[in-house]
C-alpha cells in the first residue's frame, strides 16, 4: 500500500471543485455507484415501495386529474423525497466502504466490502438507520398504510422530521466515514484511546459553520438536480415509448430512480468533502507523506504514527 500513490490527489479542494471530481470518481469507479449503491439502496427502495407505492396505485384507478389526486400525489413525493434524504447515508456503506479502499489499492474486491459491512453491520445499522432516523420514518409510515392525508401526521410531523433529518445530517455528516473506515470503538476505558464521540466531535466541531453550509448548498443543488434527472428520464421515455403523462410507472419507477441517482452521488461527494475535512484540520496530505517515507526506509511505522486512515 503507497500512502503517498493515492488514486485521487490528497489535497485542498473549493466546495465546486469536489462536486466535479464526484462526477469524476463515478465514472473512475462505475461499479461503486451501479454495483455498491445498487446493492445498499435496493432493500431501503423495496421498503419504501411498499410504504408509499399504494398512493399512486390508488390515485391512477381514479384518474389524476382532480384536487384530491394532486394532493395525494403530493404527500407521495413529499414523503419519498424525505425517505430518500435518510436512507442516504445507511444506503451508502457499500459505497463508502468500497472508495475508502479504492483511494489506496489499485482493485479492492466486493467479497471484502461485503465481509466488512456484514461484519459491522449491527454498529452501523444502530447508528445510520435508527438513531438516524430512516427506520423510525419507516415505521410511522407503516402504520399510516392505506389512511387518508391527515394534517397532524403529513404536514406537522413531516415538517419536524425533517428538520431533524436536515439538522443532525448537516451538523455532523461524516460518521458514515468514522464507523466504515476509521472504525473507531463507541468506548473505551483507556482515556488515550479515540473514541467514536471524541472522533465525531474533533472532526466536526472546528468546521461546524462550514459544513452545515456546505451540506445545506449541496442539498439545494441535489433537489434542481433530481428535477433535471427526472424531466430527462421522462423525456427518453416519451420519446421511446410515445408516454408522456405521468402515471404509475413515472411516479413509481422514475421518480425514485432520480432520488437515488442524486443519493450515489452524494455518497461520493461526502467522501471526497471528509478527505478535504482532514486535510484542513489534520494537515493529512503531509502526515501520508511522511508515514509512506517510513514504510519505504523501515517497512513499519513507529509508535507514535497516527493509524486514522480512510483504509
Amino acid at each position: 500500500m503507497e500512502l503517498d500513490r493515492t488514486h485521487v490527489v490528497i489535497r485542498k479542494r473549493m466546495q465546486t471543485e469536489i462536486a466535479d471530481l464526484a462526477l469524476v470518481m463515478i465514472r473512475r469507479y462505475p461499479s461503486a455507484l451501479f454495483v455498491g449503491f445498487t446493492l445498499g439502496a435496493l432493500p431501503w427502495a423495496v421498503g419504501n415501495a411498499v410504504l408509499l407505492g399504494w398512493l399512486p396505485i390508488r390515485e391512477a384507478a381514479y384518474g389524476f386529474g382532480d384536487q384530491d389526486a394532486s394532493s395525494e400525489l403530493f404527500r407521495y413525493l413529499a414523503w419519498m423525497g424525505l425517505l430518500v434524504v435518510a436512507q442516504a447515508p445507511a444506503a451508502g456503506v457499500w459505497t463508502t466502504y468500497f472508495l475508502g479502499q479504492a483511494v489506496f489499492e489499485r482493485q479492492p474486491t466486493w467479497s471484502n466490502v461485503r465481509r466488512e459491512i456484514n461484519r459491522r453491520f449491527a454498529t452501523w445499522i444502530w447508528r445510520l438507520g435508527v438513531l438516524r432516523l430512516p427506520l423510525v420514518i419507516m415505521v410511522l409510515l407503516l402504520f399510516r398504510l392505506g389512511q387518508p392525508f391527515n394534517v397532524s401526521f403529513d404536514v406537522v410531523l413531516y415538517l419536524f422530521l425533517g428538520f431533524l433529518v436536515v439538522a443532525i445530517r448537516s451538523g455532523r455528516p461524516f460518521l458514515p466515514e468514522v464507523l466504515l473506515l476509521e472504525q473507531c470503538p463507541a468506548k473505551s476505558t483507556d482515556p488515550r484511546t479515540v473514541t467514536l464521540a471524541r472522533r465525531m466531535r474533533t472532526l466536526h466541531h472546528p468546521v461546524a459553520g462550514e459544513l452545515t453550509s456546505r451540506m445545506l448548498l449541496i442539498a439545494i443543488g441535489a433537489f434542481f438536480a433530481v428535477i433535471a434527472i427526472y424531466f430527462s428520464l421522462a423525456t427518453v421515455r416519451g420519446v421511446l415509448l410515445g408516454q408522456w403523462e405521468t402515471d404509475s410507472v413515472s411516479l413509481l419507477v422514475l421518480y425514485p430512480l432520480s432520488l437515488w441517482l442524486v443519493a450515489g452521488w452524494s455518497v461520493f461527494f461526502r467522501l471526497l468533502s471528509y478527505l478535504d475535512t482532514r486535510i484542513r484540520l489534520e494537515g493529512w496530505e503531509v502526515e501520508l507523506a511522511v508515514r509512506a517515507e517510513e514504510l519505504r526506509q523501515f517497512d513499519t511505522e513507529f509508535p507514535g504514527g497516527s493509524s486514522r486512515q480512510p483504509a
